[in-house]
């Protein structure tokens, strides 16, 4: 799967300039544009934004950089942001909304590709928890350990994410769960996946997952029980190392 990069500049120069520059390290990459923080953030809104690395300008009009970052961190926990500015003096604001990296403008090239070099090794890490949901056109590419749960409703499958935002597409629970990270997801239920990273508490009959409690059918609850406290005691041997 290619790499999404978006830019987002209010200078169209800029843009050009950096996108030769990521073609140049890499033709593979997904790369996207936008000339305001205001526009990005109306795509996330509507939850047609998706991105694995963000290049995001701190002088904006309307919107700028600091106050997108916040907006997008509502969302997007996990996307990896890096700023661009003329100026070191945003350094601390950058950092109190989790930014990956620093660049200053006009950005080195080396320095550049050095910030790249990290980022997708982490990301490469990281894809094993990554999803792809494809619905009428659009696809979002999403990291699993954000998701509640999953249900089925008719011939829909319904992700709900820690977020509040629901994704859906067509499909079948049994087929999804073998796309899926085994270790963390279960069939609680005929209608129902949960996410055991998810999990805040676990009874007889329901499993508590953010706001919402999910039924724990007869004919699963065996193997519920034994998956959760299998789950449980690998995280307190994790702990222990």
């Amino acid at each position: 799967m290619a790499v999404q990069i978006a830019i987002c500049d209010d200078r169209a120069e800029d843009i050009v300039r950096l996108s030769r520059a990521l073609y140049a390290y890499d033709p593979l990459f997904e790369i996207t544009s936008f000339t305001s923080g205001k526009t990005l953030v109306d795509e996330l809104k509507e939850d047609s934004f998706s991105a694995d690395i963000l290049f995001l300008d701190i002088y904006m009009p309307e919107m700028d950089g600091i106050k997108t970052a916040q907006e997008i961190r509502s969302k997007k926990e996990n996307l990896k942001i890096i700023f661009l500015s003329s100026s070191r003096e945003h350094y601390s604001q950058a950092y109190e909304v989790f930014a990956y990296n620093y660049l200053e403008k006009p950005f080195d090239q080396g320095r550049l590709y050095t910030v790249l070099d990290r980022a997708l090794g982490e990301i490469r890490k990281e894809s094993g928890y990554k999803i792809s949901i494809r619905y009428k056109g659009s696809v979002h590419n999403v990291d699993c350990r954000d998701i509640l749960y999953i249900e089925s409703r008719d011939k829909l499958l319904l992700f709900h994410f820690s977020a509040g935002n629901t994704l859906q597409c067509y499909g079948k629970l049994e087929t999804i769960l073998n796309e899926l990270p085994g270790q963390f997801f279960i069939r609680c239920h005929q209608s129902f996946l949960i996410n055991l990273l998810q999990v805040t508490e676990m009874k007889e009959n329901y499993m508590r997952t953010g706001p919402v409690m999910i039924s724990i059918s007869r004919k699963y609850c065996k193997n519920v029980k034994e998956q959760y406290y299998a789950y449980l005691f690998s995280r307190m041997e994790e702990e222990r190392l």
